[in-house]
């Protein structure tokens, strides 16, 4: 008969499962909260989010992403932020509990000024969390 792992191991092997299943998708996903506060995020998110991309965790999206709209008052605060499709499709989806996938133009600050770029935003409702939290992944579209 096979012994089992201390739960502990069990759950460590899980979270490096899980860890490695998120880290391996080739754009940026990052977990967040109701208020679009990032929880976490993926490897390729890193390059969005700058130098030090540690800086973003508990931060809201447009100010850890770098919107010129949350520029001044913050992200969530501007008259801008009632029709962003990113924090809208967040409130979607803790709302009505469903995917919500939707285009967005959005303008970032960059080294180099202003960019504007189109993101596919998919965003869904995480099952099983202590806290409420969705996946919010923001793929570039602006080439395609």
């Amino acid at each position: 008969m096979r012994a089992q792992p201390a739960d502990e191991e069990r759950d460590e092997r899980r979270i490096q499962y899980l860890r490695a299943i998120f880290d391996a998708f080739p754009v940026p996903a990052f977990i967040v909260d109701d208020d679009v506060r990032i929880q976490d995020f993926n490897t390729a998110a890193e390059q969005l989010l700058g130098p030090e991309p540690e800086i973003a965790l508990h931060r809201r999206g447009g100010e850890a992403l770098h919107c010129i709209h949350a520029e001044s008052d913050g992200c969530g605060k501007t008259v801008f932020c009632r029709d962003c499709i990113v924090r809208n499709g967040v409130n979607r989806a803790f709302t009505r509990q469903a995917t919500h996938r939707e285009q967005h133009h959005a303008e970032v600050r960059t080294k180099e000024g202003i960019a504007a770029i189109d993101l596919l935003v998919t965003v869904s409702l995480l099952p099983y969390t202590a806290e409420p939290r969705a996946l919010l992944i923001l793929e570039d579209v602006t080439r395609i």
